[in-house]
């Protein structure tokens, strides 16, 4: 019993020092922020027009489960939750 208690009270202190302990941070490296980030003056227009090119979604000319006219509608207006308006009136 007396071994079970010594042991636990080690582990506890041991615990507690290491929870403790004052942690040693490493020197922070210095970096360039402004490297990072590319300014859009550099960008050529040649560079912008393969973005752009890139950005766009390809329509893929197989794809024929949904009629363009249909696809391309606008959507309909929101159902009104009615619970919440029940629940807003009382």
């Amino acid at each position: 019993m007396i071994q079970k208690l010594t042991l636990a009270a080690l582990i506890a202190a041991s615990l507690a020092l290491t929870a403790c302990a004052k942690k040693e941070s490493a020197p922070a490296t210095e970096t360039d922020a402004s490297s990072a980030v590319v300014d859009n003056a550099q960008v050529t227009p040649e560079q912008q027009a393969a973005i752009d090119a890139i950005d766009q979604p390809v329509m893929d000319e197989g794809n024929t489960d949904i009629p363009e006219d249909v696809a391309n509608a606008p959507a309909d207006a929101a159902t009104a939750d009615t619970e919440v308006a029940a629940s807003e009136a009382q």
